[in-house]
């Protein structure tokens, strides 16, 4: 871990300067208002990170062993690696955790190749729906815009295929 940096659970009283850094890291393709960011921040889980301040932000929700992640955006994109790669780990540990097979990550179609290059370093790997398993394909179409552009990182090497039993 970065020193001085922190990865957490966003808050209701993160909403304005996560809005504020997704309008900003997508310079200006995604503007959120605070009823907007409040809605998604319901619907999905969003994990920041910060320093002394907050510098980057990632939704995301699991559905039948698929993490799906969307909205990751550090701010200023200089501190991509060292604010990017703690929260997009913590987020892969939390899916690992839940028996997620995949991460899924839609990510904006405008994003420089930068962004790319760095997903990349982390292990995405751009895929084409029509390559994926059913369940994850499934989860896929539910949450892909036209303008996302898909990546994926296998998370086990062993798909689910029995009902997970509960652990007493």
């Amino acid at each position: 871990m970065v020193p001085g940096l922190a990865v957490r659970r966003a808050s209701r009283d993160d909403l304005d300067i996560i809005a504020e850094i997704i309008g900003k890291g997508s310079q200006g393709r995604v503007t959120l208002d605070r009823t907007d960011m409040l809605q998604r921040l319901f619907e999905w889980g969003y994990w920041v990170s910060a320093t002394t301040k907050v510098m980057g932000v990632v939704g995301w929700q699991a559905t039948n062993f698929v993490a799906c992640l969307r909205d990751f955006y550090v701010y200023p994109p200089v501190q991509r690696r060292r604010v990017g790669t703690p929260l997009l780990r913590r987020v892969e540990e939390e899916a690992k955790a839940l028996s997620c097979e995949v991460a899924l990550l839609l990510v904006d179609s405008g994003s420089s190749w930068r962004a790319i290059k760095f997903y990349r370093e982390l292990g995405y790997e751009r895929t084409g729906v029509g390559q994926m398993t059913k369940a994850w394909r499934e989860v896929a179409e539910e949450h892909k815009s036209p303008d996302d552009i898909l990546l994926t990182k296998k998370l086990r090497e062993k798909r689910v295929m029995l009902p997970v039993q509960a652990q007493s």
